[in-house]
């Protein structure tokens, strides 16, 4: 599965780079070395929003997050242990997440998504119904 993050990215660079050869196309007197330039700035932005998307958007009600537990448990979400965030949350904060076999649990933001993870949540406790 590729991240949406990662997707999102790809959508703006393409984007900027269709507008860079729009630019290109339609100036006249514009060198290489201006499309290279515009290429460049593309690129750049792109990167950028790479590192900056995650901590702006943060952790979203309906989120697919990864569950660690104490000791980070690498590749979570491959292996199955995944969960649905059911409010909002930043960094360090607590979310509430609904659980694969239903239940629902209480965790702590350890980490925002990655270019190709989720989220990823440690549980603090269980809610008992």
């Amino acid at each position: 599965m590729i991240g949406i993050l990662l997707i999102k990215a790809a959508q703006l660079f393409l984007g900027l780079f269709a507008v860079s050869l729009i630019y290109f196309a339609i100036t006249p007197g514009q060198g290489l070395l201006e499309l290279v330039k515009f290429m460049a700035l593309s690129l750049g932005i792109s990167i950028v929003f790479l590192l900056v998307y995650p901590r702006l958007r943060q952790v979203r009600k309906g989120d697919q997050v990864a569950i660690t537990g104490s000791m980070p448990v690498p590749f979570a979400s491959l292996l199955g242990f995944t969960a649905i965030a059911l409010s909002d949350a930043a960094m360090g904060e607590e979310v509430k997440v609904r659980l694969g076999r239903g239940s629902e649990a209480v965790g702590m933001v350890e980490s925002y998504e990655g270019l190709l993870s989720p989220p990823k949540i440690r549980l603090v406790y269980e809610v008992k119904e």
